[in-house]
């Protein structure tokens, strides 16, 4: 059994708990999403760690020591998942998007300093981003790639993890150790597509059956491009060589999203709010991603007809995601 610190039973309800074993046994890693480094630090050193809870933490800027002892909290999930479980995703200066090289440094700069392997450096998947993804996979720094809000990009992302795995292979590097995550904003996606809808009083039979419907049809349709990525000849070498599928992680989740966004190797990061609400709200149905493709592309075409096209959804929240994160770094500095 994995196991992590039993601060998650201090910090969650019963049906909480229930909730997060739920997922765990459907495939879906839970992660907790923290606000500050404390939220996801035990309480005390001496508490065991004996339940299959909290799988990853997605966290703020952090200091060097801070992130340290998150990874530390998770260290035994880590260990006993083979590294495939027990990771802490911490970003890098989102002034620094557009310059690959910029990118790869500050990604070693803070994976040298936090010196734990179950460390993920956070990069926004700009052009400049996937560049830097498969450079930081390359020497061998594990990657949490960030803002993809569409399938098309998510092409580009598995395109320059597989480019990025494969030349660390050649380096000699232990793949097992190397991880990629892809994080994909799920709520904020839906989030702007309802607006969207909400603007259209014309339509409104239409667009209110499209309501919550995008963030689902987009996970689904990532979902396939990943198994058909893993079904190639280059991913069986890799595999062969100790590498782990690349990750794909639901972030920005809403209660809806626990239940709609289940599939068998994801995991969802939501915060202790969100988690709360779901246990009370949320039913999971069993698996709602696999071989669910062709009802996602119905959905976005349902949306197309109706004006809404996720590839422009898509470049318009990167652009003012990321003039927010610049923003909240400069605040911060």
């Amino acid at each position: 059994m994995i196991g992590t610190s039993s601060y998650a039973r201090d910090m969650l309800s019963q049906p909480a708990i229930r909730l997060l074993k739920r997922l765990a046994s459907e495939g879906v890693s839970p992660w907790l999403v923290a606000a500050t480094g404390e939220e996801f630090l035990p309480d005390s050193p001496s508490h065991s760690e004996t339940t299959e809870l909290l799988h990853g933490a997605v966290a703020p800027v952090l200091d060097g020591v801070t992130v340290r002892r998150a990874c530390d909290a998770l260290w035994n999930t880590f260990v006993e998942s083979g590294g495939g479980e027990g990771r802490v995703s911490v970003p890098v200066d989102p002034w620094l998007v557009h310059d690959a090289e910029a990118l790869v440094s500050a990604a070693r700069s803070v994976y040298d300093e936090v010196g734990r392997p179950n460390l993920l450096v956070r990069i926004p998947a700009t052009r400049a981003g996937l560049v830097a993804l498969e450079e930081c996979l390359s020497l061998g720094i594990s990657v949490d790639v960030d803002l993809i809000f569409c399938a098309e990009r998510y092409e580009e992302v598995l395109a320059a993890y597989l480019s990025g795995m494969e030349r660390a292979l050649s380096r000699g590097l232990r793949l097992r150790q190397i991880a990629a995550v892809t994080s994909v904003p799920v709520g904020m996606l839906d989030a702007e597509v309802n607006a969207r809808l909400a603007a259209l009083p014309a339509r409104g039979a239409e667009a209110a059956a499209a309501h919550d419907t995008a963030a689902p049809a987009v996970a689904r349709l990532l979902y396939r491009a990943r198994e058909k990525r893993l079904e190639g000849e280059w991913w069986r070498v890799l595999r062969a060589a100790g590498a782990t599928p690349p990750g794909l992680l639901w972030t920005e989740a809403r209660p809806r999203h626990v239940s709609a966004l289940v599939g068998w190797n994801t995991a969802l990061a939501a915060t202790r709010k969100v988690l709360e609400a779901a246990a009370a709200t949320e039913q999971l149905r069993g698996d709602t991603l696999l071989n669910a493709h062709a009802e996602a592309r119905r959905a976005l075409d349902a949306l197309d007809g109706l004006g809404i096209r996720i590839g422009e959804v898509a470049r318009e929240l990167e652009v003012g995601e990321l003039d927010r994160l610049q923003r909240a770094w400069t605040l911060r500095s």
